[in-house]
């Protein structure tokens, strides 16, 4: 269900009622172990943290289509509203693999919850939210953000914690600041050009999309130190799961690690697999050359959040202790909560166990059909490295 670009009371009430639902998961303790591999592949569900199938993230599902989970793994992609409902499904079971709960996780165990959940990636490295407002605004920087009305995808969304420690380090008091449920994308820009919110909360990609789409967009500056912030954005499993699927967990660690290369390595065929996956997300009345060409740049702007540099030793999924002490403090939670808890390095081995350099060659040569048949003929005969 789409939210309208005007926040409505139905909303703060899922919001609420996910909430409820993660207390009563926790109670539970997680969700049941799944069985060990068997002749059929293992099905398995990634949550993502918004129902906005944006080509620019376009790494989250295009990994089975292209095989890239190997043959033990039948992966689906699942939208979801935000980190909170996304942490509540993972715990009932319905969601395999959620993204971006790592800040709810963390606020959890810092309460004193017993928060069944592990995670042995962190995919992303650095800050992809930033405030957005109109040209004229006489917005210039988030101190100017106090008292002002911030416009958010879904009330449930984890992006709220990170610009309440924006706004926290700017001398603002987040509690000045109202955060009104939008929508995404051309939601949440109509709101904006309605002026029933002062600025809008955007991802790196959401705001590439929108500007590729005509919208005239100011992104509020951060300081050079916040810019460099010390975020981690997880992949993470219910740790009862986890504890019984190991070598799944690496193996569809590994599969999500191989679509982020194939993305960043030839965009064009990502975009162009994304919308023969999910054609809803085309834009009306734009040619594909130009959405394709929008696309790509949007998975441009997330490259190097996403990506490492092996000649440097760096590790896929890899966040060391002195990333995760800064990613707590950013939290505002020094002292309350031991990320180790929640985060373990014991599949780093098994998951950078491939051969990058050929899976890169393999994905320069991808030329994806137009014709959805043709695609369908190309997609099963295709054979990853």
């Amino acid at each position: 269900m789409s939210i309208s670009p005007v926040s409505r009371p139905s909303s703060g009430y899922r919001a609420k009622r996910s909430l409820k639902a993660l207390a009563a998961a926790l109670l539970l303790g997680g969700a049941a172990v799944a069985p060990a591999f068997a002749a059929d592949p293992l099905p398995v569900t990634i949550g993502m943290s918004s129902r906005n199938f944006q080509p620019g993230i376009a790494n989250m599902w295009i990994g089975q289509p292209l095989g890239l989970f190997g043959p033990d793994i039948a992966a689906t992609t699942m939208g979801t509203q935000g980190g909170t409902e996304n942490l509540v499904l993972m715990l009932a079971g319905r969601v395999t693999v959620s993204t971006g709960t790592q800040d709810i996780v963390l606020n959890g165990l810092a309460e004193g919850r017993d928060v069944p959940a592990v995670s042995p990636c962190v995919y992303l490295h650095g800050l992809i939210q930033r405030v957005d407002v109109l040209p004229d605004s006489p917005i210039n920087s988030y101190a100017d953000l106090a008292g002002k009305r911030i416009g958010i995808e879904s009330l449930a969304s984890s992006d709220t914690a990170v610009l309440k420690f924006l706004l926290r380090h700017s001398g603002v008091d987040p509690d000045s600041v109202t955060f009104l449920a939008v929508g995404a994308k051309q939601q949440a820009a109509a709101a904006l050009r309605s002026r029933q919110v002062d600025g809008i909360i955007l991802s790196d990609t959401a705001e590439s999309d929108l500007i590729a789409a005509g919208v005239d967009l100011k992104k509020v500056p951060l300081d050079a130190a916040l810019e460099q912030a010390a975020v981690g954005y997880t992949w993470a499993f219910a740790k009862n799961w986890y504890d019984g699927n190991k070598d799944a967990a690496a193996k569809v660690m590994q599969g999500m690690i191989k679509s982020i290369i194939v993305a960043t390595q030839n965009p064009e065929a990502a975009v162009r697999i994304s919308f023969h996956m999910h054609p809803e997300a085309l834009p009306a009345g734009v040619p594909l050359d130009d959405a394709v060409a929008n696309g790509v740049r949007s998975i441009k702007v997330r490259a190097p959040l996403v990506t490492v540099d092996r000649s440097k030793g760096e590790k896929w999924c890899e966040f060391t202790p002195a990333q995760w002490t800064g990613y707590v403090d950013m939290l505002g939670l020094t002292g309350k909560v031991d990320p180790s808890v929640f985060y373990t390095p014991e599949l780093i081995d098994k998951i950078n166990d491939f051969d990058e350099a050929a899976l890169r060659k393999w994905a320069d040569e991808l030329k994806v059909p137009v014709d959805a048949g043709e695609y369908q003929r190309w997609v099963a005969e295709l054979k990853a490295p």
